[in-house]
């Protein structure tokens, strides 16, 4: 997640504060599908219970999927961030060992670009101890992976404006995918790979509920010590209690995919930076502390009930502690799964490329084995990402580790919505198809899984 420290807690608020009203409006059309509960009401002790007994139960529903893709699901993580600026607060050795306890098949890192530092030469690339690695970068609004090193172009900065640096981009190689798509909907695509259709960051941006509520636990001791028990007991499930679908988004990636392949990718937007550290400075102060802002000290002065948060406390001994994205945490949320014939830097590419992948909330329940196809006279003849003729008999189908609503789109428009792990459609007319999961946890329904497109022609 980018960086929200206590400093900018203004600046964000303020900023949420006005996209709010424009995207509960309507104007947009609904902007929080599925929604029974707001965040903070989701963040309740009760409401954290349920989605976790929920989540459990659903994990040890799953059934295997018995429907062929011909292809391996692995786990990937995209925009993810490790020693590469002053607001990023892990490294690569943490994303590694966070990788390995999550399930993680490959980390695609997108250090801030950082001139003369290289991203390609200077980061991680191949596989560490079963991880495979590619080196990229977060720049000029893009996710980029280039085959090789671009550091002479990014010393003399060669391009002006998007166009150019696509340009640019295209002569060495590699993949691009559009970034924060939400400051970016009017950008061409058609010389792109592909675009984020969530991202972690741009989905809390309209949380000002929260970080007003989040403000005032500072300097209060009893909602400070709730949040230490929430995080404790249920820290998966306040990381994604301000999960939503970002229709907006999804809208231009349907727009754009009706006129060529565009791949669909999850941005975790990862850095371990969201730890906030409440210490005693003085017999009547406390400081508060977020990883890349300088301290800041508030008196009992400004606020009497610091007094009881200080009772028996040293200068510089530790109050409280509010980690909220370890890496294992942010990583278990959402994640591009890639199907691949090999882990390796290749054949991930190449899959990428060519659509081969869906996105999932995997914190909801492990999606892993997820299936759609087109099928004709019961064989395979196309996996999400291809591109066949039109013809009779042709059907897609659909399979998933657990029963959930199934809604199918053509041309981005929804043509069938049904309840169950299995799904299959005849094909009548020519179309851009795709599909979305969604599960009811808690009496909301939540986006679990979006597939990329198969293209009928």
């Amino acid at each position: 997640m980018r960086k929200i420290g206590y400093f900018l807690l203004f600046t964000a608020i303020l900023c949420a504060a006005l996209i709010l009203p424009l995207r509960a409006s309507g104007q947009k059309g609904n902007p929080r599908p599925g929604r029974k509960y707001t965040t903070l009401q989701r963040l309740s002790m009760e409401r954290l219970r349920a989605t976790s007994e929920e989540r459990l139960s659903l994990q040890n529903s799953r059934k295997k999927v018995k429907t062929q893709t011909g292809f391996t699901d692995f786990k990937a993580i995209m925009h993810a961030h490790a020693d590469d600026s002053a607001h990023t607060g892990g490294s690569r050795p943490e994303i590694l060992k966070a990788a390995k306890s999550t399930g993680v098949n490959i980390i695609l890192l997108t250090d801030h670009a950082r001139p003369p530092r290289d991203f390609i030469n200077d980061s991680w690339r191949g596989i560490r101890e079963g991880v495979l690695f590619i080196p990229g970068s977060e720049s000029e609004g893009f996710l980029v992976y280039p085959q090789k090193s671009i550091i002479k172009e990014y010393l003399n900065k060669s391009w002006k404006g998007p166009e150019e640096y696509i340009r640019m981009f295209k002569q060495v190689g590699g993949n691009i995918f559009l970034s924060h798509v939400e400051e970016r909907d009017k950008w061409a695509t058609d010389e792109l790979d592909g675009l984020e259709i969530y991202n972690n960051h741009t989905d809390f941006m309209d949380e000002a509920e929260f970080l007003f509520w989040l403000r005032g636990s500072f300097t209060n001791p009893e909602r400070l010590l709730l949040i230490e028990k929430m995080l404790a007991e249920y820290g998966m499930e306040v990381f994604g209690s301000s999960q939503d679908y970002l229709p907006q988004i999804i809208a231009k990636w349907d727009r754009d995919s009706i006129n060529h392949r565009l791949t669909g990718v999850a941005a975790n937007d990862c850095h371990h930076n969201q730890v906030y550290t409440v210490k005693a400075a003085s017999p009547d102060a406390i400081e508060v502390n977020i990883i890349g802002d300088p301290p800041m000290k508030i008196t009992t002065q400004q606020s009497p009930k610091i007094a009881e948060m200080l009772k028996g406390k040293n200068p510089g001994d530790l109050i409280a502690r509010l980690d909220f994205d370890p890496y294992e945490r942010s990583m278990n949320f959402v994640s591009t799964h890639i199907l691949s014939k090999e882990l390796n830097e290749e054949a991930v590419r190449d899959s990428l490329k060519n659509s081969r992948a869906y996105v999932s909330h995997d914190w909801l329940c492990d999606p892993s084995g997820f299936a759609f196809i087109a099928e004709k006279n019961g064989r395979r003849a196309a996996v999400m990402g291809d591109e066949i003729s039109f013809s009779k008999g042709l059907k897609l189908r659909v399979e998933a580790t657990n029963t959930a609503t199934i809604k199918l789109f053509r041309n981005g428009q929804p043509i069938s919505e049904s309840k169950s792990n299995e799904l299959n459609f005849d094909l009548k007319e020519p179309g851009i198809y795709r599909v979305e999961l969604w599960l009811e946890i808690d009496g909301e329904m939540r986006p679990w899984i979006y597939s990329n497109q198969i293209r009928v022609k």
